[in-house]
């Protein structure tokens, strides 16, 4: 196992999917904590609540780069680069699940043999989808770096 996901384990095993991981790492990158972001990423949960949609480490992970760049406030505009880095990230992901024969959770769980409840369906397991989440996190980093950004610095 990754070690990244050792460390995010207790936090899998409290319930927290793949989006409101990597938002957390964010958070913790920048040294907050936003109890209210990390419930809202909850809607990108398992596909969008089991309906065969977008991974939510492709959804959080776009979340997750505009939390960095993007702009929330009035006063604030979004890093100029941020929609290229999430073109990149985007184009990234769809590569590195292309075996999986698609973006949907579904899809990149089966792929990766990490369903819990088998056949009958379920909730994707975290757990088993860790290497591919410490992978998304390592390429948001590499991401922010290759464009020369400071993760921590204040929006």
């Amino acid at each position: 196992m990754n070690p990244l996901m050792l460390e995010l384990l207790p936090l899998v095993r409290q319930g927290y999917c793949c989006s409101q991981l990597l938002i957390l790492l964010m958070l913790q990158v920048r040294d907050r904590q936003n109890p209210e972001l990390v419930r809202a990423m909850h809607g990108l949960c398992h596909g969008i609540g089991q309906s065969d949609g977008p991974c939510g480490l492709l959804t959080g992970g776009a979340c997750a780069l505009a939390l960095a760049t993007g702009k929330g406030a009035d006063s604030e505009t979004a890093h100029p680069m941020l929609t290229p880095m999430l073109n990149d990230y985007a184009l990234w992901f769809y590569e590195r699940v292309n075996p999986y024969g698609g973006t949907a959770c579904g899809c990149i769980a089966a792929g990766l043999g990490a369903v819990a409840g088998g056949e009958t369906g379920g909730a994707p397991d975290a757990a088993a989808c860790g290497d591919l989440l410490a992978e998304c996190w390592e390429k948001i980093l590499e991401l922010l770096q290759s464009y020369d950004l400071d993760v921590t610095a204040a929006s």
